[in-house]
């Protein structure tokens, strides 16, 4: 021991025995061959077990026999490819894209979101001001009609479609609930819900991220990215206010829009690539629905849901205004 005041020396290893073992080579502190774990296990045996062991050998003269009579097999057929070229069946190809349904839009009408319902073979395509068509698939009968309640609380950033009617959601955060399967005479009735404000607004701006919302059972749930982010916040709302459930990663870099499925069980988001992503609100597992999609140049993929019959609607607007907005079907 040191004098007072100086450290103990106890544990100085230049002042320890060695421990038993400590000639062999193995780690330091474990007791050696004779005392460590290892004891009782010679090299002899080891290296015994070792070559016992079986490894991936080098093909034997049989196995080398076989692939070269492969390979003879195959050389005639690769010699005629290269003199003729593959045939059109070897040649891989993209599927075509889908093609855009003949649609004849009201005079004026910009649709900027599209929601399907799982009650009807049809799909609601609306306007970020209150005006809406409703596509009756596969004859693409349209009737257009207006949201009348809704003005003076923002534009539209969200809708959902179930057998109560239409579910809204403004850029104030304001949730407003359209009675009725359809509309009547031309208007789609709408009044604020008396539940909490999603919160979305920002002081002095207009929000520009992404929401989805959705109805099951009276129980409302909304998904927002907001801007900037690459994650969805999952909100899900009580009688005062609305609590977060979660954030999840969102499977597309650069997310276009949003929309629950008609359970909302699950939630798709669409790049601006066209490609559609299904998002599970249980896990959070995605899965690829519908490929990159490249063959409407000039527009702009804005919406996508699921028709009654488990097809994929989707509305392509015009990046610009002579042209119109496109609604396609797979």
């Amino acid at each position: 021991l040191n004098a007072p005041g100086m450290p103990n020396n106890a544990r100085d290893p230049r002042y320890r025995p060695a421990k038993p073992g400590k000639s062999e080579p193995t780690e330091v502190g474990t007791g050696g061959v004779a005392a460590g774990p290892a004891k009782g296990v010679h090299l002899g045996a080891m290296h015994r077990r070792l070559s016992d062991a079986e490894f991936v050998a080098a093909p034997t003269t049989p196995m080398r026999r076989d692939i070269a009579n492969k390979l003879r097999e195959l050389i005639p057929h690769l010699q005629e490819m290269a003199r003729l070229g593959a045939p059109e069946s070897a040649i891989l190809s993209l599927p075509p894209a889908p093609a855009a349904a003949e649609v004849q839009w009201p005079a004026m009408f910009q649709p900027q979101l599209l929601t399907c319902g799982a009650h009807a073979q049809a799909a609601v395509a609306l306007s970020r001001h209150g005006r809406g068509a409703l596509l009756a698939t596969p004859t693409m009968n349209l009737e257009s009609f207006v949201l009348h309640g809704v003005a003076g609380h923002g534009t539209i950033v969200a809708a959902s479609w179930d057998t109560e009617g239409l579910l809204l959601v403004t850029t104030t955060g304001d949730v407003f609930e359209c009675a009725g399967a359809v509309p009547t005479a031309g208007k789609w009735a709408c009044k604020l819900s008396t539940g909490p404000k999603l919160p979305i607004a920002t002081v002095g701006k207009p929000f520009t991220g992404l929401v989805a919302v959705s109805r099951t059972a009276g129980a409302v749930q909304a998904a927002v990215i907001f801007p900037g982010d690459n994650s969805v916040t999952i909100f899900a709302r009580s009688s005062s206010t609305w609590l977060p459930r979660g954030e999840v990663r969102t499977p597309a870099s650069t997310a276009a829009a949003a929309h629950f499925s008609t359970s909302g069980s699950s939630l798709l988001v669409w790049a601006a690539d066209g490609s559609v992503t299904e998002l599970q609100m249980s896990n959070g597992r995605t899965s690829e629905l519908a490929s990159v999609n490249t063959g409407h140049a000039g527009h702009a993929w804005a919406g996508a849901c699921r028709l009654a019959s488990g097809d994929l609607a989707r509305l392509a607007v015009p990046v610009e205004s002579s042209s119109q907005a496109k609604f396609i079907i797979g």
